[in-house]
């Protein structure tokens, strides 16, 4: 029922779960669900979540008490607009590549929702944590270069999937920006992440995509994602410890499990 759901937004990048149930727990109202996507390569939201009641009077009584309440310092909206997904079975629209100097062209609209395997911030959100350093020590999370600015999240999840066919696909970052000074060479420099099922997946995909030509009239660059990448950020931290996960554990286990360095040679402790 729609009435029995809210929006949340203008929500700060870092705050958790935990947070926006205090947020109503502070002012007495009792809450079914709070549906926040956290992105697994860095630990944020989206900026907005939805929380779900038991009843329309409870909603109703958010709706009124909450708008321009603070977390972490800065005021939320909250309302009934509780769209999050487009209706898969409308036609999708062609998707603008953005380039360098304000040049754009456009590639045909493509389905993302008939395949299961991209990964669902919003349906696997509490397994995000699990994700932040598993792929980076297991070898099978891969930078691809050689983007241009693609802006929708489906769309880039799109790309890649062509990209790499049908080796299985469990996450792909955000599109994300070069450096100012590589931004100035000519090309394309955006690039992302994207995290296979096992290394010798990601393997694979290495001597089959790198160099490859894309159509933006240069190559993909295709490689394991550096390990110094695997340090989780402030916000990381805090996500894993909103949902229990315990870091130090974590990391004791994989400084004690033997890693294979990027030449592929065991490197063992001293």
């Amino acid at each position: 029922m729609a009435g029995l759901r809210l929006y949340v937004g203008s929500l700060p990048y870092a705050a958790q779960k935990m947070e926006i149930e205090q947020l109503f727990a502070d002012v007495d109202l009792s809450i079914k669900r709070v549906d926040i996507s956290i992105d697994p390569f860095t630990g944020r939201n989206p900026g907005y979540c939805f929380v779900d009641f038991y009843t329309i009077d409870d909603a109703e009584r958010a709706l009124e008490s909450l708008h321009g309440k603070r977390v972490r310092g800065r005021p939320i909206k909250i309302n009934y607009n509780t769209e999050r997904r487009r209706d898969s079975t409308r036609p999708r629209l062609p998707t603008k590549i953005h380039e360098r100097a304000g040049r754009f062209h456009e590639m045909p609209g493509l389905n993302v929702n008939s395949n299961p395997y991209v990964f669902d911030r919003w349906a696997r959100a509490d397994e995000a944590s699990a994700r932040w350093i598993a792929p980076m020590e297991e070898c099978r999370r891969l930078y691809v270069g050689g983007l241009p600015q693609i802006r929708h999240q489906d769309s880039l999840n799109a790309e890649m999937r062509v990209l790499f066919q049908s080796r299985p696909i469990e996450a792909v970052s955000k599109t994300i920006s070069p450096s100012d000074a590589k931004r100035n060479h000519p090309g394309s420099h955006y690039y992302c992440f994207v995290d296979l099922s096992s290394e010798a997946e990601a393997r694979s995909a290495i001597a089959a995509l790198d160099g490859h030509p894309n159509p933006y009239g240069g190559q993909y660059k295709v490689k394991l994602a550096m390990p110094s990448k695997a340090k989780p950020t402030k916000v990381m931290r805090e996500q894993m410890l909103s949902v229990g996960f315990n870091l130090a554990e974590e990391l004791s286990k994989s400084e004690a499990t033997p890693r294979r360095n990027s030449a592929g040679n065991w490197r063992r402790p001293d």
